[in-house]
């Protein structure tokens, strides 16, 4: 479960993405095994949501029903406070709990586990 989005447009870009400001703080929570899971992403951090190559963006665009997952994402990598598994693996949750379909849940998935070898640790 997350908390309310809500975010401002900020100058600037990244590889063509518009970057994006965290206006309030997120938290992602989940329950796991009988534990918790807990993570708090702070106000004014900065996010282009899903780094999906432009000519993809008709399938997959940047921003939509996983928007809350990618910042979660984009923190995860940027912070790295977990493991790239563990971060795909929350994204990957945080899709499930936001409904987005089987289909895109999975591909999106996948393709940060090719390829987010590439984005892990560089920050927007």
């Amino acid at each position: 479960m997350f908390t309310t989005l809500n975010i401002t447009k900020i100058e600037g870009t990244s590889h063509g993405r518009q970057l994006w400001k965290l206006t309030t703080p997120l938290t992602f929570m989940l329950h796991v095994n009988g534990g918790d899971v807990t993570v708090y992403i702070p106000r004014g951090f900065v996010t282009d949501f899903a780094s999906v190559p432009w000519f993809l963006w008709p399938i997959f665009p940047p921003s939509g029903e996983w928007c809350e997952a990618a910042v979660l994402h984009d923190y995860l990598y940027s912070r790295q406070p977990c493991s790239r598994f563990l971060a795909d693996a929350l994204f990957r949750e945080a899709m499930f709990q936001l409904k987005v379909p089987l289909w895109r849940r999975v591909a999106i998935y996948y393709g940060v586990r090719v390829f987010g070898w590439l984005f892990r640790g560089k920050s927007i």
